[in-house]
C-alpha cells in the first residue's frame, strides 16, 4: 500500500510538472503574441496562430487585414497600447475527450483609436460608448476625434493534431465565424464558462 502511495505521489508531480511547463510555455507565447500586436509584427502573430484557420483565410489577406486596421486607412486608426505582461493570467491546461490539450490565457487589453474625418461633440461621444460597451468595452474620449479602448480579453491555447501537438493561440470571440470554425465545440463551452466567471469575479471586486 505504502509504495502504491509513493507511486501515485511521483505520478501525480510529474503531471503538476507538465502543467507548469505547459502554462510557463502559454505564459511566454500570449506575452509575445500581444507584444507583436503593439508592434505590428503581423509574421510573428500569424506563426503563433493556430494554422486551422488558415484553412479558411490565407496568410497574405490576414496580413492585409491587419495592416488596414492598424496602419490606418481612410476612415481611422487603431493602436494597441503597451500591455502590462504582469496582467496576464494562464489557467489550468484542459484535455477533450479527443486528447485535444487546451487553456485560456486573460489579460486587460487597452488600445486607442483615433478618427481622420471626424470630430464628436458630446451627444456622438456618449453613443460611441454606448455601442463600445455593448461590444465588452470600456471606452473614454481623450479628445474629440481619438478615445482609448480597454476589455478583459482572452486567448484560448490549443495543442493538437493539426499543430503537431505544440501550442498554437486564438483570440476569444464566439461571434467570429473564424473561431467557431476552429475551435472543437467543448473546447467553446469551456471557454464560454470561463470567460463569463472572468467577468463576474471581476465585476464582484469593482463593487
Amino acid at each position: 500500500m505504502k509504495k502504491l502511495f509513493f507511486v501515485f505521489v511521483i505520478l501525480l508531480s510529474g503531471l503538476t510538472l507538465a502543467q507548469n511547463a505547459d502554462q510557463k510555455k502559454i505564459l511566454e507565447d500570449s506575452q509575445s503574441f500581444m507584444s507583436m500586436f503593439q508592434k505590428r509584427n503581423y509574421d510573428g502573430m500569424l506563426d503563433l496562430t493556430h494554422p486551422g484557420i488558415f484553412e479558411k483565410v490565407d496568410r497574405q489577406t490576414m496580413t492585409k487585414t491587419f495592416k488596414m486596421l492598424l496602419e490606418g486607412n481612410d476612415e481611422f486608426k487603431i493602436e494597441i497600447l503597451d500591455p502590462n505582461k504582469n496582467t496576464f493570467s494562464v489557467s489550468d491546461i484542459f484535455t477533450t475527450k479527443e486528447n485535444t490539450k487546451y487553456a485560456f490565457t486573460t489579460y486587460p487589453m487597452k488600445m486607442k483609436m483615433t478618427f481622420l474625418k471626424e470630430k464628436f461633440d458630446e451627444s456622438k461621444k456618449k453613443t460611441v460608448i454606448s455601442m463600445m460597451a455593448v461590444q465588452g468595452m470600456d471606452a473614454q474620449f481623450i479628445d474629440d476625434s481619438s478615445l482609448e479602448m480597454s476589455k478583459q480579453a482572452m486567448i484560448i491555447a490549443l495543442n493538437d493534431k493539426i499543430t503537431g501537438n505544440t501550442w498554437k493561440y486564438l483570440n476569444y470571440d464566439e461571434a467570429n465565424p473564424l473561431y467557431v470554425s476552429v475551435v472543437p465545440v467543448e473546447v467553446m463551452k469551456k471557454a464560454k464558462e470561463y470567460y463569463a466567471d472572468l467577468l463576474i469575479k471581476q465585476k464582484e471586486n469593482a463593487n
